[in-house]
């Protein structure tokens, strides 16, 4: 009866979320989380062939998705109308993160030993860059030059840093936003005024 295997795959799921939060990738267990759906271990492998698929299933398509809006500012051009589109597309991202709290939480802050490791480390490249270019453009307008974006990189590590911290507090899709957009405003608003200019 397919309604029953949906159900049974459900709660493996719902379980393996948990676990993953509270242990991470590393140190989940799938006879925990067997346990916790009451199912067999055995009966797990009947849905997912390893950890690492059920890892995969729960998280890897969430990933692919936040990697197309990377993707996506990748190809814009830094021009006058740049700054819209990367609010827009920053938008998106953020409803990623409103609808996914737990999912991101866990990408964030519990893929140590999974292929998604490196996770945080590309949100922070991101980040940096793309507030490099955009900060670079607009001091070129004035005739300015940015010496180094050291500072720019401290920020947006601190800010990822910030956001992993709030995902692994806050549950509510809501007040995850809010506090996603408070400190977007906090690291970058006036922030040409503390960088290196030449």
């Amino acid at each position: 009866m397919q309604y029953l295997k949906d159900e049974v795959r459900n709660c493996i799921e719902e379980q393996a979320l948990k676990e993953f939060k509270e242990f991470g990738y590393k140190g989940a267990s799938i006879r925990n989380i067997a346990k916790k759906a009451n199912t067999s271990v055995g009966n797990i492998y009947k849905y997912f062939h390893s950890k690492e698929d059920l890892y995969e299933s729960l998280i890897g398509s969430l990933y692919h998705k936040l990697m197309n809006y990377i993707e996506q500012f990748n190809k814009v051009d830094i021009n006058d109308k740049a700054e819209y589109i990367f609010y827009g597309l920053m938008e998106k991202i953020i409803e990623i993160f409103e609808e996914n709290s737990t999912e991101i939480a866990i990408l964030f802050n519990k893929s140590q030993g999974s292929k998604y490791d490196n996770c945080k480390n590309t949100f922070v490249e991101f980040i940096t860059r793309i507030v490099t270019e955009t900060t670079t453009y607009k001091l070129s307008l004035q005739g300015k030059k940015l010496k180094d974006n050291f500072i720019i990189y401290l920020l947006s590590y601190s800010m990822v840093e910030s956001m992993s911290m709030i995902l692994q507090e806050k549950e509510d899709g809501t007040e995850v936003r809010k506090y996603m957009l408070s400190i977007i405003d906090i690291f970058f608003m006036h922030i040409d005024e503390h960088l290196n200019i030449d």
